[in-house]
């Protein structure tokens, strides 16, 4: 049990709470499409270590999430740089390639669910450690693997995929359990928007290492390494101290050792009443079309440009980082500016569905955009002027999608702070499926369609992107007490 040390009473604590604190804890809300359910009475400043010194030392372990994240996505871009090299060094076929870039996403879609259910029962700082510890060793392993056998190189980025799937579902754990609810949207955006940095750190500085640093295996020792270090820094930092975490009251200690005592055991995973929750489908179709849109473009859009932009390859990769640019800089605004939203009055569901309408719809008038400007402009047709139009819709699209931090990534841990990161890890298994079909089916349409980017790429994203704002609209954040509905479903 986390201890909650001395404790001010509860009225002057009530009084000295934040404002937004003070309502959240006087209101009892309507759950979001569930059952009424209990708020948290107990002010933040109870609930959570508020000090100057807590607050210092959440952030700095929100910081370590962060740079964990940057990791990931550099594991991940890694490949996507070296398999240039790599298949002329060992004549690879395109369906080498194929397979070697697919691997990842076997083992990424086998951890999504049992990585949170582990998050959710030994927690998500554990879990996380373990996590990084096992993609960290998979990236390390890779240039011997490729040199014994294809079958070796494919387990390791298997093991890579196995290790990163964990990693949303154990994030969310930590800051569902760590983070107060005024602070959720900031500390999110801090979290996950890692990712953008990864995938950008990497995408520029991978290309030199090859060049200039001991060729394609050196970024795989690299980047390896560096995962072995963050875990020596978690490990002794942050993985066993809980005094950051949401802490727990007396009469809430007393209530669970009493039913420990009498041999209560804990509620199953309320599966069911998970499936019948509206906001739940609101999430998976959501982060459905996040990984649709994210992983297609970034399979796809280095192709796109070379041949319907005729940009010549070295181009094309810098043209490829300034998407990701534009995520990176909205990144830091949207969290102060979701903030101000819910402090100025916005209910937090509005925030997250205004949140998730800009993400989606404002990425889908820009494919939309993008389509028409390529179907009206033929390869031999393409000026600087093309270029530039096309660019500056891609780079509004992705500079829009980094809405999805105070959207999608924010509400599993609004629903149910208990189960976070077990929803986050079904959820994330609809996207993992996503990744895989984007990259698939782009190539099958681009073909079935004789060459057509916009029928094949842009448009099918900007539909589900145009479905997923609606389906949004379902999503309420008041929390749902998922084990009372879970009974009723048995009851019934």
């Amino acid at each position: 049990a986390i201890s909650p040390g001395p404790l001010p009473p509860a009225a002057p604590a009530a009084i000295a709470a934040p404002a937004a604190a003070r309502r959240a804890a006087s209101v009892v809300p309507r759950a979001g499409g569930g059952g009424p359910v209990e708020a948290d009475t107990v002010a933040e400043d109870v609930r959570f270590d508020m000090t100057e010194g807590g607050q210092k030392k959440r952030w700095s372990m929100i910081f370590a999430l962060f740079v964990a994240f940057v990791l990931c996505n550099l594991d991940k871009v890694n490949m996507s740089v070296a398999i240039v090299p790599m298949s002329a060094h060992f004549g690879w076929t395109s369906v080498e390639k194929g397979l070697v870039q697919s691997a990842f996403f076997w083992g990424y879609a086998f951890t999504q669910i049992p990585g949170g259910w582990l998050a959710q029962k030994y927690g998500g700082k554990l879990v996380l450690f373990a996590g990084v510890m096992l993609w960290s060793f998979g990236t390390l392993i890779a240039p011997v693997c490729a040199h014994m056998s294809f079958t070796a190189l494919l387990a390791s980025r298997f093991l890579v995929g196995l290790g990163e799937g964990v990693a949303p579902s154990a994030a969310t754990g930590v800051l569902a359990k760590g983070v107060p609810g005024s602070q959720r949207s900031k500390a999110v955006t801090a979290t996950f928007g890692g990712l953008d940095v990864g995938s950008l750190s990497g995408l520029i500085i991978a290309p030199p290492i090859i060049l200039y640093l001991g060729g394609w295996a050196a970024v795989f020792y690299l980047f390896g390494g560096l995962g072995f270090l963050w875990g020596a820094w978690w490990y002794l930092k942050y993985m066993n101290d809980s005094s950051t975490d949401r802490r727990e009251m007396p009469e809430e200690k007393e209530k669970r050792e009493a039913e420990e005592a009498s041999g209560v055991k804990a509620a199953p995973v309320p599966w069911g009443a998970f499936f019948r929750n509206k906001s739940f489908w609101a999430l998976t179709a959501a982060h459905f079309t996040w990984n649709y849109f994210s992983y297609g473009l970034l399979a796809w859009l280095p192709s796109f440009l070379s041949s319907a932009l005729n940009v010549t390859l070295s181009k094309s990769s810098f043209l490829s980082i300034l998407p990701y640019l534009a995520t990176v800089a909205v990144t830091t605004i949207v969290a102060p500016t979701a903030d101000k939203l819910e402090a100025g009055g916005m209910s937090r569901t509005n925030v997250r569905r205004l949140s998730q309408s800009l993400c989606f719809g404002g990425g889908a008038v820009a494919l939309t955009a993008v389509a028409w400007v390529i179907n009206s402009t033929p390869p031999e047709a393409v000026t600087n002027t093309t270029i530039a139009t096309v660019m500056t819709l891609l780079t509004i699209c992705f500079g829009m999608g980094a809405w999805v931090r105070t959207g999608l990534f924010c509400g599993h841990q609004d629903l149910s702070p208990k189960y976070a990161s077990i929803m986050l890890g079904t959820t994330n298994t609809a996207a993992a499926i996503a990744s895989t079909l984007s990259t698939f089916f782009t190539g099958y349409f681009f073909n079935a369609t004789g060459g057509n980017w916009a029928l094949s790429l842009f448009l099918p994203i900007a539909f589900f992107q145009a479905i997923s704002v609606l389906l949004f609209m379902a999503f309420e954040s008041t929390p749902v007490d998922f084990d009372a509905e879970q009974a009723k479903l048995k009851a019934a």
